[in-house]
Order: structure tokens, then sequence, then C-alpha cells
């Protein structure tokens, strides 16, 4: 019962987190439809768009990766026995944890450093790019657990 909700609640986070990057992927191309019909139909210039675009595409990229599948060379894995091949995922699981962890607490440092800093168009604060990085890493160790204990309870009995 317990990995089958979890299962679930992993597919339905992945679903928002896809759905939101469809909006943002809307966003960011009438963003650059409207910077062009502006500049060459009406000669006048959005001076404010090119930084929410590139805002928007920060966010919509960070996102989107945190759902996808984590690429893997498991050739040495599938050559070794199961229960050995099992301790090798668990020590690369933690290695990816800790990596995730580091990123995710040299973001937090970075969303600090950069609260005073502002985008010249936009008046919005630069940190919003690396809070960008903090939702998506921090997203992703949750969504490899949930992977982990439902591969895990297939394989019991």
């Amino acid at each position: 019962m317990f990995p089958n909700g979890l299962r679930s609640l992993a597919r339905h986070c992945v679903r928002a987190i896809d759905a939101a990057s469809a909006i943002l992927v809307f966003a960011i191309s009438a963003l650059v439809f409207a910077q062009v019909i502006v500049r060459y139909v009406l000669g006048g210039s959005l001076v404010w768009s090119e930084e929410l675009t590139r805002v928007l595409f920060v966010w919509m990229v960070l996102l989107a990766a945190s759902t996808a599948e984590p690429m893997r060379i498991d050739f040495v894995v599938q050559a070794v026995p199961t229960r050995v091949a099992a301790v090798m995922c668990g020590i690369a699981e933690s290695v990816v944890f800790g990596l995730t962890g580091y990123l995710v607490w040299g973001a937090w440092g970075m969303v600090d450093l950069t609260a005073d800093d502002r985008f010249t168009a936009l008046d919005l604060s630069v940190s919003w790019i690396y809070i960008a990085l903090l939702v998506a890493m921090s997203t992703d160790p949750y969504q490899n657990v949930a992977a982990e204990l439902a591969a895990f309870s297939q394989k019991l009995p």
C-alpha cells in the first residue's frame, strides 16, 4: 500500500512539473514571438522581455531536468552478481544524493549572495535564477528515493 501511494505521489509530482515546464515553453514562445513582432513590424523594443525570457528559460530547463531519467552507464552493474549490483547501486545513489545536497547548499548560498542584485529592465532579483536551481535539485532526491522504494517493493515476495 505505502509504495503504491508513494509511486502515485511521485507520478503526480512529475506530471505537475511537466505541466509547469510546458506552460513555461508556451510563455517563452509567446515572449519571443512578441519580441520579433514589436521589433520588426512595429519598430520598437520590449526591453524587459529578453530578461524575462532568460529567467523563464532557466526555470523551464531546470524543472524539466529534475524529472528526466538519469543517464546511467551500467555495463559493470550488469556484469556482477545481483547482490553486488544492489550494493553498487546503493553506493551510487548515496553519492548522487550527497552531490545533490552539495549543489542545493551552493544554490542556497547564491540565493543569499544575489538577493540584492536586480535585473536592469525587470527590477527582479537575480536570485530567482538560483531559486530555480534550489527548487529543481530539491525535488530530485525525493523522486530518486520514491523510485528506489518502488523498485525495492516490486522485488519483495
